[in-house]
């Protein structure tokens, strides 16, 4: 099986296809692509052209510039692995390499391709990906919805005032609009419905909630443990101590940020109403941690437990 690493950026992309990985240093054929649905298309006419055989390619979870290309390629058939930036940047620097551009960085995750066979990556199915661009777009609109009225309370000039007024009048329509399209979208997909049905009966995840955790997280049969699903929102805790230094345990963020700031504001619920993370954050807060800290660790205990409502296909409820 042939390696193909892909260094992905907003407008392009560059490829190394290793065609020979005895050789030394290893020989490669390289090509760039825009990222477009054009450039999907003449990647795969181009590996059917080059490789010998069977491809394995590689990528970066750089933003989401990835996700729409490793789709695309799973889609066409091909084994697709996807990457954290961290461990393959960490491997390239043990080869030291000195240069740092688009080809030299393709060449890299192909050679990380080759020495550690990452897993396969599975593609969402249509709907989720369809969920997953109607609640970012939806994010999208409340950011700048809450940006305009961020500049309202700090606007005396009526004609601005006035504008900002129609432009936030305007982004409400759409909102609502979005989210009944999200609640239609979901009823239509018995799957989808019924992952949002057991995540909202975790007390603190409302249906919007769960309508991003559904989006966002992929399918529970992708982790082998609760702590793997922690990891992949980026909530792990990062303890900081070095020689005699003794920091705080922080959240690591090395992950899925939508879903880290998915979970913020219902932790905060959860700690008012929920028992179950009510008596977790009091014990944490009583043990000395600071409260920014316990609100991180029951963050990761909600998506824990969201973890096994969709993994035991059990409705969440409070230990008696």
């Amino acid at each position: 099986m042939q390696q193909l690493g892909i260094d992905i950026a907003k407008d392009k992309f560059d490829v190394a296809l290793v065609i020979d990985a005895n050789a030394d240093p290893i020989r490669f054929k390289m090509k760039s692509f825009s990222n477009s649905i054009g450039g999907f298309a003449k990647l795969t006419d181009w590996i059917g052209a080059k490789a010998s055989g069977p491809v394995h390619v590689c990528m970066e979870a750089t933003g989401s510039y990835w996700e729409q290309l490793a789709e695309h390629l799973c889609d066409a058939g091909l084994l697709v692995s996807v990457g954290n930036p961290a461990p393959i940047k960490k491997e390239s620097e043990s080869w030291s390499m000195r240069n740092k551009t688009d080809e030299v960085d393709a060449r890299m995750i192909a050679r990380f391709c080759l020495a550690k066979r990452p897993r396969p990556w599975v593609a969402p199915a249509p709907e989720v990906r369809q969920l997953r661009d109607l609640v970012r777009h939806l994010q999208t609109l409340e950011d700048e919805k809450q940006a305009h009225l961020n500049r309202l309370g700090v606007t005396t000039s009526e004609a601005i005032v006035g504008s900002l007024e129609q432009l936030i009048g305007f982004l409400d329509e759409q909102i609502r609009l979005l989210e009944e399209q999200i609640s239609e979208h979901i009823d239509r997909h018995p799957r989808l419905k019924r992952a949002c049905e057991l995540l909202s009966s975790v007390k603190g995840i409302g249906m919007k909630t769960a309508a991003v955790i559904a989006a966002e997280m992929p399918d529970v049969s992708n982790f082998s443990s609760s702590k793997a699903a922690v990891a992949y929102a980026g909530l792990s805790p990062k303890r900081m101590t070095s020689g005699k230094f003794v920091g705080q345990t922080k959240l690591c963020k090395m992950g899925n940020s939508r879903l880290r700031k998915a979970l913020y504001f219902p932790a905060l619920v959860a700690v008012r109403f929920n028992p179950v993370i009510s008596e977790f954050y009091l014990r944490l807060r009583r043990n000395g941690k600071t409260k920014m800290s316990a609100i991180g660790a029951c963050m990761r205990k909600m998506l824990a437990i969201a973890y096994g409502v969709l993994k035991t296909d059990t409705p969440f409820k409070v230990p008696v």
